[in-house]
């Protein structure tokens, strides 16, 4: 597949075959996108993968945390709300992906269940988890982010729906209880990894970008 296939095949996946992921293909693609750039080399992250019954309790510890209400406790800082374009930009994907779900504006049980499926990594039968040393700076965490770039690339290369997940480094506790996550680690983000399903609406849906000009300023370039 060519590079521009691959981008522009790449996607928020929303829906899963239960059809397992192999670990020899999990191997493989975390070390394609160990070719990601990194400050001095350093290669910050850890990658935690979890399938079978281990990715279904984590996803159901996760649930459950949310659903009892209790206090999330990431490791690293979520943000607490967004602004100007990016406020635009987070409500305007709200508004298209609720309108494929058939989500109505008012349907606070409907909005409330679709929130839930996020910690539930919607229903995807693996689990990627990535981890940076605990105490470093942001930086580590950029760093982790393009890994995170390049491993879903690889996926959508493979055939692999992927989606990046918030919630699932929301409660870490929860994820600690299945995977060795030890506490000299920080946990920056979670994947929902597997095949999508086939015919899902929501899978065809696909978000919009930004126009160039407002992600780009250029000076003495010709």
């Amino acid at each position: 597949m060519e590079f521009n296939e691959v981008l522009k095949g790449r996607y928020s996946c929303r829906r899963y075959q239960e059809k397992p992921v192999p670990a020899a293909l999990v191997e493989q693609l975390v070390k394609k996108a160990q070719q990601a750039p990194s400050w001095g080399n350093t290669q910050p992250w850890r990658v935690y993968a979890a399938g079978g019954q281990t990715a279904l309790a984590i996803r159901q510890d996760l649930v459950r945390a949310h659903q009892a209400g209790e206090k999330e406790t990431p490791d690293i800082g979520m943000p607490a709300g967004f602004s100007g374009d990016m406020m635009d930009r987070y409500r305007d994907l709200g508004r298209a992906l609720f309108k494929v779900l058939g989500i109505g504006r008012d349907d606070h049980e409907k909005r409330s269940a679709h929130y839930a499926n996020n910690f539930n990594a919607f229903g995807a039968p693996a689990l990627v988890f990535v981890a940076v040393p605990a105490g470093e700076t942001a930086y580590a965490a950029y760093d982790a982010g393009a890994f995170v770039s390049l491993f879903c690339l690889a996926a959508a290369e493979a055939g692999l729906g992927a989606c990046i997940i918030a919630a699932l480094a929301r409660y870490p506790q929860a994820v600690r209880r299945h995977l060795p996550i030890p506490q000299s680690e920080s946990l920056v983000i979670g994947l929902a990894l597997g095949w999508p399903l086939a015919g899902a609406e929501v899978n065809a849906f696909r978000s919009g970008r930004s126009p160039l000009e407002k992600a780009l300023v250029m000076k003495g370039l010709e």
